[in-house]
């Protein structure tokens, strides 16, 4: 289902709770959301109202993926840049790694299943962007 973007700080400044394989319809919405806007490259849960830890980004082939809990567990190569997001007016500058490793859980087989990988450029900023909305960070 198509949700509206929340743009309230104090909404966006609470951090989200852990995610659970439960809270899979909430990819869907995620992913229904984002095909109804132009140029999305990710999104997080409560962004559309839903205070769980979980997200979609736009990787590197084009496709949307969804993230359960994901978390920064190294981060190589600062870069300041200015980004944008749908939740909040304007560009913002931010410092982003170039690569960092993330900590996450994704959807296999109807169970969450732990992984860890090394993410670089575009897909690394996306990613970074969407751990700061699930911590409550707003830019």
């Amino acid at each position: 289902m198509v949700k509206d973007i929340v743009k309230d700080v104090e909404v966006l400044s609470k951090p989200c709770e852990k995610a659970t394989i439960d809270d899979m319809p909430i990819v869907q919405d995620l992913l229904d959301t984002a095909g109804s806007m132009e140029e999305v490259a990710g999104l997080a849960a409560n962004q559309i109202g839903e205070a769980k830890c979980v997200a979609i980004y736009l990787t590197d082939d084009d496709q949307m993926k969804p993230i359960f809990n994901p978390k920064l567990v190294k981060a190589l190569y600062p870069v300041k840049m200015e980004e944008e997001c749908f939740s909040v007016d304007g560009a913002h500058k931010v410092t982003r790694f170039e690569c960092a490793t993330i900590a996450y859980e994704e959807p296999v087989d109807g169970k969450l299943v732990a992984r860890k990988r090394e993410f670089h450029g575009r897909e690394s900023q996306i990613i970074q962007h969407v751990i700061d909305h699930c911590k409550g960070k707003v830019i």
